[in-house]
C-alpha cells in the first residue's frame, strides 16, 4: 500500500512542477512589463511630448496607456490640438484614446 501512494503522487509531480514554472513565467513577464512601462513614464516631459506628436501621425485612432505616460491631461490635449486630434480618457480600462478630429482638435472626452 505505501509504495502504490508514493507511485501516485509521483505521477503528479511532473505537472505541479511544469505548472509551478509558467506561473513563475508569468509572475516574471509581468512583473518585467510594468517596469518597462513605469520606465517609459519617468522619462523627460519634452522627450514624452515629442513621442506621442510623433505616435499621432494621422491616423483615425491612436492608443495610449497610462501607465506608460507620465503627462498632464492638459499636455495631452495640447499635444493632440497640435496634430489635430481630440483625447478621450477611458479611466476604467486606464489608457488615452486619440481620435483624428481636425474639425475640433484638442478637446477631452
Amino acid at each position: 500500500m505505501g509504495d502504490l501512494t508514493l507511485a501516485a503522487s509521483a505521477e503528479g509531480d511532473p505537472a505541479r512542477v511544469m505548472f509551478l514554472v509558467l506561473m513563475g513565467l508569468v509572475a516574471v513577464g509581468g512583473l518585467t512589463l510594468t517596469i518597462v512601462r513605469t520606465a517609459r513614464s519617468m522619462r523627460p516631459r519634452e522627450k514624452q511630448m515629442a513621442l506621442l506628436a510623433a505616435e499621432l501621425d494621422g491616423r483615425a485612432q491612436v492608443y495610449l496607456r497610462m501607465i506608460e505616460n507620465g503627462l498632464t491631461e492638459q499636455d495631452l490635449a495640447w499635444v493632440a490640438g497640435s496634430r489635430g486630434y481630440s483625447v478621450i480618457v477611458h479611466r476604467a480600462f486606464k489608457y488615452y484614446e486619440f481620435v483624428y478630429t481636425p474639425h475640433q482638435p484638442g478637446r477631452i472626452a
